[in-house]
């Protein structure tokens, strides 16, 4: 399925405001303005112009552009599309090609989209977040996988300050569950993954996000695992909402990591996540799960564990649940 580009259109659109655009100002005007409306953007056709009411939920170039401050990059620049196989991987080609710290590339689908360990990310049209970001870092390299860490504190922030301003009118009960899960009220509604360039002089790390917003968004054989925001907020939030007081948000902690300030950075990981120390998890390596007991993050974010010989262990990567009885099966003889 080819991928499809944001029409121009959105971007003039927005960018000349009630005024709209006169029909006669493009040849492809009128395609656009249907492709639009099927897309289900808020254009209207009064007489012979064409206008783009303003909201809060859309997400325009334009618009994600003027609302999001400049403060770890020179301007920010977005790349939208109404499909794509996968943000990240136009995200990794892109900077391939040079694209400058500070690109935005978002989906309003993705027919391909990426989790951790090659699982695919439900992303039906309208219902999430699907974005990927481009930074290139000046920190050294074995600092980077931090930025896992830099983009669920953000994220932590961005729900936070929604239900402050009460945008999100309940309380959230917010987790992190190492090392890329936000949690409200132990779902899923929010996953990061973290992909990285490295070509010589061309070097670039793509943090990917994916964020559950409408009821659409999480699939039913998961909705024991993840949940969406509407759902837990019983309200309606507007997406470009999130997805701009994210862009502050990162910009904020991204500076204290290039500041250097990396034991900082994980402390205000640590004050958001329940799992980081002194909680026995399940680790799922190669088909099977292993126990251990937390123990602390190094200094990249790597997490440390005691197994049950008490030898402590640096876990890099890996899938790992908070420890509960309905995980453990066992057979009539009591094996497990």
């Amino acid at each position: 399925m080819d991928n499809i580009k944001i029409p121009d259109i959105l971007t003039d659109l927005a960018h000349v405001g009630t005024a709209g655009l006169p029909l006669t100002a493009a040849p492809l005007l009128l395609k656009e303005f249907e492709i639009c409306r099927q897309w289900g953007y808020s254009v209207e056709q009064k007489n012979d112009r064409v206008i783009l009411h303003f909201d809060d939920d859309q997400i325009i170039p334009y618009w994600v552009q003027r609302e999001t401050p400049d403060l770890a990059w020179g301007g920010l620049r977005v790349n939208g599309f109404l499909r794509i196989d996968s943000t990240n991987r136009e995200a990794i080609e892109q900077a391939r090609m040079g694209a400058p710290h500070g690109t935005l590339i978002f989906a309003e689908e993705q027919t391909a989209g990426r989790g951790r360990n090659g699982r695919s990310w439900f992303s039906p049209p309208k219902t999430g977040l699907y974005f990927s970001l481009i930074v290139r870092p000046r920190q050294a390299r074995e600092f980077w996988p931090l930025l896992t860490h830099v983009a669920s504190v953000a994220l932590i922030g961005t729900f936070q300050e929604l239900v402050d301003s009460e945008i999100i009118p309940e309380t959230l009960e917010l987790d992190i569950k190492w090392p890329n899960d936000v949690l409200i009220s132990g779902k899923k509604c929010a996953g990061i993954l973290l992909e990285t360039l490295d070509e010589g002089h061309n070097q670039a790390v793509v943090i990917g996000v994916g964020i559950n917003v409408r009821s659409g968004s999480v699939p039913g054989n998961l909705s024991e695992e993840a949940v969406c925001i509407d759902e837990s907020a019983h309200a309606t939030v507007p997406r470009r909402k999130i997805l701009v007081n994210f862009l502050k948000k990162f910009q904020a902690v991204y500076i204290s990591f290039e500041e250097g300030k990396h034991e900082e950075l994980l402390d205000r990981w640590k004050l958001h996540s329940t799992m980081w120390d002194g909680v026995r998890i399940w680790i799922e390596e190669v088909g099977r799960l292993r126990s251990v007991v937390t123990c602390g993050l190094d200094k990249i974010g790597a997490l440390l564990v005691r197994n049950d010989e008490g030898v402590l262990e640096t876990i890099h990567a890996g899938d790992v649940r908070i420890q509960r009885t309905r995980f453990i099966v066992q057979d009539s003889k009591g094996k497990q």
